[in-house]
């Protein structure tokens, strides 16, 4: 149906071009006619005044005869042509050929009624001469304008010629495809037809096998508990092995050495398949383990500003940078100041507005690399900063939640900054007023030479022999933990380091200690009997500062997931470390917790 109406329309437009070409052609035939009848006008015209002429000269009943006759034939002929003509122009032009024709038939009948010869023949001349002009005149602007409208007409049948062929094609394209378009609706009716027939059959299939995919899948799950089991075993096995040959003290000390790194290498290895397993965050553990090396802040500071080019001109921010080459090696993991410096610099985008700038200046201050990124943005309220750094904080007037986030970015920048023993500071002068961040990061003493080991985070490729564990020399540490051998463990570790070391095997055993005994930083387990790690953080916070209350406390957990993360940061440590977790790492957080402890005291 729709392509035969698609095809009468393409009929009725040829037809309609036809009909307009023809009506436009009558009009130009019309016109040719009465420009033939006008010419006959003027031969007339001619005639007659040849006619009144010779008898003026010669006199004769047969010329006045012919020339009165053709006196009636002219006006009859201008009858006609005036009853055909429409044009007014042309019609007062035939008025006043019938007006000259008047005048000069009256000088002809005064003449030929004998008035004077001379004036007569002269009035005959100048009325002929005048009548002449007249039909002259009349066939010119016939002639100019059947020109004009044979040219307008032309242009018109053009133009109607190619509109109708235009909308011709276009109706013969509709056609095709409104053609294709059926065919398509037909052949996705079909598909939809033979996907539902095929679903009919799948679903009765599945319907009949429904008992033994519920069989089945209890098989995989049993399965995969017992690949878990095995993966989780097969590292302890040489574990196990190895302690006991260690125990027995048969072992020479190569071969202890050599058990020592396989112990090590499969701990690794079973705490990188929990990970694993849990799959969350990569804050968890993993996330934040040091890969410490010398490393040359200048290259990282370029990446991480090269990675916020796109960004910065986006918003049409000028991004400078001011960069000292001499600024001196540091210790840390290259990955993780990569990511400090990308979310300073990312966030001094985000709150700048457009046209803005931000720039970051990489320099040696005295014994400290600096690193400062400040920006001419939205700046930050005085009642939030002392709150910049804390998570899940942002903005109080709803300055900065305009931008979203969770206000978690800062809180890991301080987090990794501190990791590596440096410190990170927010200033403002206020909103609108802009903001600067600065970090500071030790300089590396001295550079290794070839033939020392790097002091780093031990990962799983190292021996023991590379791992130097750092000091605490002078530094009170409290822990608690419910495990005996992880308790030991502890306090072997941070009495090896210096540290002055209290052990509790419960909560209720920690209170006790801080009767007596104040610590710089508290150590503890989260899953402890009868009271947990959360519970004596909250009455730890609720005493006085001058009796513990703000202890800077580093929680060691077992748990993974987001929500125990946050309800550990929630409850008053400062900082976590998942177990197990690496000596050197822990070390390193205690230190820096108690570099944190003393700069508080100082300001209260």
């Amino acid at each position: 149906m729709i392509c035969l109406l698609a095809i009468v329309s393409s009929g009725a437009s040829l037809v309609a071009s036809r009909m307009l070409v023809a009506s436009v052609e009558t009009a130009a035939t019309a016109e040719v006619t009465v420009l033939e009848d006008a010419r006959d006008l003027q031969r007339i015209g001619v005639t007659y005044i040849a006619n009144v002429h010779d008898f003026v000269l010669a006199g004769g009943e047969g010329r006045a005869s012919a020339a009165k006759a053709g006196s009636a034939l002219l006006r009859d002929q201008a009858g006609r042509l005036k009853a055909r003509i429409t044009n007014p122009e042309g019609r007062s032009r035939l008025d006043e050929i019938l007006a000259a024709e008047r005048a000069h038939h009256d000088a002809f009948e005064r003449d030929l009624a004998g008035s004077s010869a001379a004036r007569g023949a002269d009035a005959v001349s100048v009325l002929a001469t005048r009548l002449d002009r007249s039909l002259t005149a009349l066939v010119a602007h016939l002639e100019a304008a059947r020109a004009s409208r044979l040219e307008a007409a032309r242009t018109a049948v053009s133009r109607a010629r190619i509109l109708l062929s235009i909308i011709t094609i276009a109706t013969l394209l509709l056609m095709a495809m409104l053609c294709l378009l059926l065919i398509v609706v037909l052949n996705r009716s079909y598909r939809q037809q033979t996907i539902a027939r095929k679903l009919a059959e799948r679903g009765q299939n599945r319907a009949r096998t429904s008992l033994s995919e519920v069989e089945e899948a209890s098989h995989l799950k049993d399965e995969f508990l017992a690949t878990v089991s095995h993966e989780l075993r097969n590292p302890l096995a040489p574990i196990l092995t190895w302690t006991q040959l260690l125990r027995s003290g048969t072992l020479d000390e190569e071969k202890s050495k050599r058990a020592l790194e396989v112990i090590e290498r499969n701990v690794l290895s079973q705490a990188q398949l929990i990970d694993d397993l849990l799959d969350v965050s990569r804050v968890v553990s993993g996330k934040f383990r040091l890969d410490v090396r010398p490393v040359e802040l200048l290259d990282l500071v370029k990446a991480a500003a090269e990675s916020q080019v796109p960004a910065s001109d986006a918003k049409q921010i000028r991004l400078q940078l001011v960069l000292d080459e001499r600024a001196g090696l540091i210790s840390g993991d290259s990955e993780r100041l990569v990511q400090v410096m990308w979310n300073l610099i990312s966030n001094a985008i985000k709150f700048t507005p457009k046209g803005g700038r931000v720039q970051v200046v990489l320099q040696r201050a005295e014994s400290h690399v600096e690193v400062s990124v400040s920006d001419s943005g939205i700046g930050i309220a005085p009642e939030f900063m002392p709150h910049v750094f804390e998570p899940f904080r942002q903005g109080i007037d709803g300055s900065m939640r305009r931008h979203g986030g969770l206000g978690l970015g800062l809180s890991i920048v301080r987090h990794i900054v501190e990791l590596h023993g440096g410190e990170i500071n927010a200033f403002s002068d206020g909103p609108g007023l802009g903001s600067k961040f600065t970090v500071k990061f030790p300089i590396l003493a001295t550079v290794s030479r070839r033939d020392e080991p790097l002091r780093r985070h031990p990962i799983a490729r190292d021996s023991l022999a590379d791992v130097h564990l750092g000091r605490l020399d002078g530094l009170r540490v409290l822990v608690v933990e419910d495990e005996d051998s992880a308790r030991e463990a502890l306090q072997v570790l941070f009495a090896s380091s210096g540290a002055d070391v209290q052990a509790a095997g419960s909560a209720a055993e920690a209170m006790g200690v801080f009767e007596t005994w104040l610590p710089d930083v508290l150590v503890s387990d989260i899953a402890m009997p009868d009271e947990d790690g959360y519970s004596l953080m909250r009455k730890i916070r609720l005493r006085s500062p001058s009796l513990g209350g703000a202890v800077p406390a580093l929680a060691l957990t077992a748990y993974a997931k987001i929500e125990d993360r946050v309800t550990i940061l929630g409850s008053g440590f400062q900082m976590y470390l998942s177990k197990p977790a690496n000596p050197n790492e822990l070390i390193a957080v205690v230190r820096s917790l108690a570099k944190r402890g003393n700069r508080n005291g100082a300001a209260s």
